[in-house]
């Protein structure tokens, strides 16, 4: 895999990931924007790490007719798309990685945004270490029925099929794949986790020894073997009263010679 070089003046990384904005998650959006426009000004590069939008029907989402034909959903994407614009015009590095529910993040989503759109895996150099970055989906081996859902839908003639739709077609069908995912996540067996062993093999072909990915929405630092799987938050500012809202970021800040690591509250 081709290595991302980080610049010697970077000293501070944002990665976050597993967003799920959208329409029905307004006060994440909200939460999200504040963020952006805020705390993450103090970062050299944001890493958003797959799942920034609970669903991605196409670029042209972006495009000023899907908004009489799609006007909640296209407004939400235009919109975050202006804010990420304007972060990364302050002067930021802004890299996306594609998740499993916006996989058809494009060219134009990424000139729309100002985000360079990152291979999975990508190996990030940064103050002498080697951090593998991955959504963390290809990890989870155990959920046999989603890999062959991902091989089908990463297939180039399956997305050229599927962008050829009517917007308003996409919308109906990302709604219809949205609902049955819902209905899986309520039953704790369909829960798949990263393989251990898996992750491992990751980093040992990488060469490294420090792993961050998303996905399975159980944020944990995993110690083994003098290796590190960080995982990172969901985010959920949306769920009921009483529930615990969840809006996390990592951070990565260089100190000395040193990588000072933690995590950080975005609400």
């Amino acid at each position: 895999m081709t290595p991302l070089i980080a610049p010697e003046n970077w000293r501070r990384i944002a990665l976050i990931s597993d967003l799920h904005l959208g329409t029905q998650t307004p006060r994440t959006v909200q939460v999200f924007l504040h963020w952006l426009n805020g705390p993450a000004r103090v970062a050299d590069a944001l890493f958003i790490l797959g799942d920034l939008f609970e669903a991605w029907i196409g670029d042209d989402l972006l495009a000023s007719p899907a908004l009489a034909v799609a006007p909640e959903d296209a407004s939400c994407a235009q919109h975050i798309a202006t804010a990420l614009r304007n972060y990364a015009k302050s002067g930021r590095a802004l890299f996306v990685q594609h998740g499993n529910r916006d996989f058809l993040l494009g060219a134009d989503f990424a000139q729309a945004s100002g985000a360079q759109l990152l291979p999975d895996p990508t190996l990030l150099h940064f103050q002498r270490e080697r951090i593998l970055l991955t959504h963390g989906d290809q990890l989870c081996l155990s959920d046999t029925a989603y890999l062959q859902f991902r091989a089908k839908v990463r297939n180039p003639d399956w997305q050229r099929h599927a962008l050829a739709q009517p917007v308003r077609a996409r919308v109906q069908q990302a709604l219809a794949m949205r609902a049955a995912s819902s209905a899986a996540q309520t039953r704790p067996e369909n829960w798949a986790d990263a393989d251990p062993l898996e992750a491992r093999r990751w980093l040992a072909h990488a060469g490294s020894r420090w792993m961050i990915h998303g996905h399975t929405h159980r944020p944990c630092d995993h110690w083994g073997g003098g290796m590190l799987r960080q995982v990172l938050s969901d985010w959920d500012c949306d769920a009921a009263v009483g529930t615990a809202h969840r809006a996390q970021a990592v951070w990565l800040i260089a100190n000395g010679r040193a990588i000072h690591v933690s995590r950080q509250t975005c609400v």
